[in-house]
């Protein structure tokens, strides 16, 4: 699935979650913010008012041009995770929120989907954006929601990709 297709996918599901108050799609705002992996990207608000603002990256399918029309590739989807963390709390782990992103995406039920391969705060060794999933598609195509800022209800963004571990 190529980011102009995911990133009003994606804030769709967080719509229809039900776990977060407001979602901002970053195509549709016109925002222009450094550091700007893309055009792509989705700010989410959490009930206890803090704010997660996602980068959307990705690699396209073997072969895939993008001046091309897409072409869906559809398998069968990944197994449904049963054990999903709440992020409704006055304090929200933000590997519990990337925890729960992951499994929203894999609940969706895509036929698109083939799997989550990775949880950035999963990675040994660590890497270099702290939090974030990697969603593999059956097209063979990668995307990648990096989590560029999070910050609790009344503070700035601090540094690009340097999240807190709590907010």
């Amino acid at each position: 699935m190529r980011p102009k297709r995911f990133e009003p996918w994606l804030a769709e599901l967080l719509r229809q979650s039900g776990a977060v108050t407001d979602v901002a799609v970053r195509t549709e705002a016109g925002e222009q913010r450094a550091p700007r992996p893309g055009p792509y990207g989705v700010s989410l608000r959490l009930r206890n008012g803090a704010t997660i603002e996602l980068g959307i990256t990705a690699e396209s399918a073997p072969g895939d041009q993008y001046v091309q029309t897409e072409t869906e590739v559809r398998g069968e989807p990944p197994a449904r995770v049963e054990s999903v963390p709440a992020i409704d709390g006055a304090k929200v782990k933000v590997a519990d929120v990337e925890e729960w992103l992951a499994a929203l995406a894999v609940n969706s039920g895509s036929p698109e989907l083939r799997k989550v391969s990775t949880r950035y705060s999963q990675e040994d060794p660590p890497g270099a954006i702290p939090y974030g999933v990697e969603l593999r598609w059956h097209s063979g195509a990668k995307t990648r929601v990096n989590f560029q800022h999070a910050y609790s209800s009344g503070d700035r963004p601090g540094a690009a990709y340097q999240c807190p571990d709590i907010i």
